[in-house]
């Protein structure tokens, strides 16, 4: 199966379908699905009057049909692009005009030769039920633009640096991807973060990723918990104060504590049942970096460690969301309380 960094990659070598459907959540691969189709009508000398861009959240779809049917006015082929392309997913939406499904069945069985027309779908799922996604599914080029399935992220920002001529080492790359949780958009934003840095240079170097990459809420989080397990009080609560000095929700924080506790408990268990990594990955359906972290931390902790620190956080979440204590100091408490305890044990 070809990657979505593959697929992008051939719109400006091969010959373009009449249909396609983009669709995901992954704002970079869209972006960069936009900018390959506008880069590829620049390559062929099309008129930039044969470019459209239509949004399904406000024309109806039997406009855009017949721009597609409409012969070119300046001649040559035409670029169509249809963003907030819903009518595939199972998102609701009331207009003051109707959709005519119909008339877009029947283009897409019998497509203008002069016309390219491209649906935009930025999100997470599409309704697999409807006749017509059944339909776009088997006529269309479809290019799936969802983080760590089709995509590779290290191969995308290999070759990011590469045309700003720059080397990383594999050290480096999987470094930089790590930090930023394996998250295309993210990874790129660092990337020419860190290609400005190495301006007039051949080489991104490990010391800039580790000084320049920011961590998301999610690597602090995981190295808050860690803190935790090891009793570092100051510690824990210095980087507790650092994310709501950066306006960090204390909620969605102790949210994703909880989440991370649980999933070392579940990988602890799996691990005692005799399950490998790659299999607690997809029994899971977690990415194996997270898996990975979370096989190499369980193992320095008992399970009634960790059950205990679980328990304790969803207490603590329980008497947040029933107002009986103010969020902020609610982690701070389970922090002291749980470093107490461990030491009585």
């Amino acid at each position: 199966m070809k990657t979505a960094f593959k697929q992008l990659k051939s719109i400006s070598n091969d010959k373009l379908n009449s249909c396609y459907l983009i669709w995901g959540t992954e704002e970079l691969l869209l972006d960069n699905a936009v900018k390959a189709f506008n880069e590829r009508m620049e390559e062929d000398n099309e008129d930039p009057m044969n470019i459209y861009h239509f949004d399904l959240s406000d024309t109806p779809i039997q406009d855009v049909i017949h721009e597609a049917e409409s012969y070119p006015f300046f001649g040559g082929n035409k670029l169509i692009i249809v963003h907030d392309s819903y009518i595939f997913t199972g998102k609701k939406v009331t207009h003051s005009f109707t959709h005519e499904i119909e008339q877009l069945e029947r283009y897409i069985n019998d497509p203008s030769e002069f016309s390219v027309l491209v649906f935009l779908s930025p999100y997470d799922k599409l309704d697999k039920r409807k006749k017509i996604t059944k339909l776009v599914l088997k006529k269309a080029e479809v290019i799936e633009a969802n983080p760590d399935k089709q995509t590779d992220v290290k191969e995308y920002a290999l070759s990011f640096f590469s045309q700003k001529g720059l080397s990383i080492s594999r050290e480096g790359v999987d470094l930089l991807v790590n930090l930023t949780d394996h998250n295309l958009t993210r990874t790129i934003r660092e990337a020419e973060k860190l290609a400005l840095y190495h301006s007039g240079e051949t080489a991104v170097s490990i010391d800039a990723i580790h000084q320049l990459v920011s961590k998301s809420l999610e690597q602090n989080i995981f190295e808050l918990n860690e803190r935790v397990l090891k009793k570092d009080v100051g510690g824990s609560i210095q980087l507790y104060q650092d994310l709501l000095t950066q306006k960090e929700d204390p909620v969605k924080i102790l949210a994703l504590m909880i989440s991370q506790f649980r999933l070392l408990l579940q990988v602890k268990i799996l691990k005692n049942k005799g399950y490998q990594q790659s299999d607690i990955a997809t029994i899971l359906k977690v990415h194996p970096y997270r898996i990975k972290l979370a096989v190499q931390k369980q193992q320095k902790f008992p399970q009634s460690v960790l059950s205990q620190a679980h328990h304790m956080l969803i207490t603590a979440d329980h008497e947040i969301k029933t107002g009986k204590v103010d969020p902020e100091l609610q982690i701070e408490l389970f922090i002291w309380k749980f470093s107490k305890l461990q030491e009585k044990l």
